[in-house]
């Protein structure tokens, strides 16, 4: 029974997810670049108490995503938001995923295929249904979530590996 009240959860934070998901889809161009820039002034409030953006690092990764993302160095940071949005949003969708398929099938390559695909159908529908409010829909967008959602695979599939290893070890110790 405890088992199936966090299988239970799991889909409920999946659901929701996938909500909030088609919901920022479905908003309209004019209110999603309000979004974007509610985003980037944020953002910017931040780096003036810390100051981030002026370290070498962080342009690194700037420049370095705007290559990967946008193919352009020099892509405005608006753009940079948005693609990362995607990244992180799908980020997340890939983690409550893996934690669905995962709790339901008691298997980590369920969880894992589920992990992926699942954000790839969300994903491809979510830009698909873009065309009915007025943006235009990318395939570029599409591989971003897909590869956030991986990425998010990846790091569990990481952790659990370790996570076993440690445990192996404290066996062996005993």
């Amino acid at each position: 029974m405890k088992g199936r009240k966090y299988i239970i959860i799991a889909l409920v934070f999946l659901i929701v997810w996938v909500g909030v998901i088609l919901f920022f889809g479905t908003r309209r161009p004019v209110e999603s670049s309000n979004q974007s820039y509610f985003v980037y002034n944020a953002i910017k409030s931040i780096d003036n108490v810390f100051d981030f953006s002026d370290t070498k690092w962080f342009r690194e990764i700037e420049v370095f995503l705007k290559k990967l993302w946008l193919r352009d160095q020099y892509a405005d940071s608006i753009a940079l938001i948005r693609k990362s949005a995607h990244f992180g949003i799908y980020f997340i969708l890939g983690g409550f995923s893996w934690l669905f398929g995962f709790l339901y099938s008691k298997r980590f390559l369920i969880g894992a295929l589920l992990g992926v695909s699942l954000p790839a159908l969300i994903a491809s529908i979510d830009e698909y249904s873009q065309e009915f409010v007025g943006r235009g829909s990318a395939l570029n967008d599409v591989i971003i979530d897909i590869s956030g959602a991986f990425f998010a695979n990846l790091i569990i599939m990481v952790v659990y590996i370790v996570y076993k290893i440690w445990k192996k070890r404290g066996e062996i110790m005993k």
